[in-house]
């Protein structure tokens, strides 16, 4: 089970380059690096897919935590980059069935087939986490806890700019057969608590995750271990340091 899942995470991270890049990259424990980009800022989030494969951080959401109770994992990762006005982020997954019930924001796209960041700021006792449905769909709120949270707002929302494989005015409940979708989306700097570029810290810390409550084989995954019992991704003691490259 272990090669195997090596040889997953392996794919996931490949982005053209050769094996013995790969085998470093499952072998090192260096923090994560997000790169500066800022050509993505004058870029569609459709046509930002091979600035992303080549230059962003490659992270594979690869971690199953709970193999008793679901040993099904699809293949996912994610692509992370930053400018002076945001967090970019771009989701693919692979796997079986793919779901979308939830169109409209602030609902509970965790249902469906769903990619999550979890984010959080420095010396910050909250954090924020980001929900999207295969179809764009966004669940957003600033949180304490799982139980404590105060949802983003509606113009938040809007400022969240995204792009999805799927069209966002289609839904469905289920597509059965190996599936595959990616969901590409900008987190700007104020809706994480920044208001100038100045302020922009050196690193955050978040983790990252897929899963599908209700699809056709409900799973569970991360890109940094969850210790619980039982799935719950509200564990900010979860997250892992993820530095920010200088700004040139």
């Amino acid at each position: 089970a272990d090669t195997m899942h090596a040889i997953m995470v392996a794919m996931v991270l490949r982005k053209n380059r050769p094996s013995s890049f790969i085998t470093l990259l499952l072998m090192t424990t260096d923090t994560p690096i997000i790169p500066f980009l800022p050509v993505l800022d004058a870029l569609d989030l459709t046509s930002n897919e091979v600035l992303m494969e080549e230059k962003a951080l490659r992270l594979p959401i690869m971690t199953n935590n709970w193999p008793a109770q679901y040993g099904y994992m699809p293949l996912t990762c994610v692509d992370l980059a930053y400018t002076d006005t945001g967090l970019y982020l771009r989701f693919y997954s692979r796997g079986r069935g793919l779901k979308a019930t939830i169109s409209e924001d602030g609902g509970r796209v965790h249902l469906d087939s769903c990619v999550e960041a979890f984010l959080r700021m420095p010396d910050e006792d909250r954090y924020y986490n980001f929900e999207f449905n295969c179809i764009g769909a966004c669940d957003a709120s600033h949180r304490l806890s799982r139980e404590e949270s105060e949802p983003l707002t509606p113009e938040d929302y809007l400022e969240i700019r995204r792009a999805a494989s799927e069209r966002r005015d289609t839904v469905f409940e289920q597509r059965q057969g190996i599936q595959s979708f990616w969901v590409s989306a900008k987190i700007s700097w104020r809706i994480l608590g920044l208001i100038r570029s100045s302020q922009i810290p050196d690193h955050i810390e978040g983790n990252f995750y897929k899963c599908g409550d209700e699809t056709v084989i409900p799973h569970f995954a991360s890109w940094q271990p969850i210790h619980n019992a039982e799935p719950d991704f509200h564990r900010p003691e979860s997250f892992a340091r993820l530095d920010l490259a200088p700004r040139s």
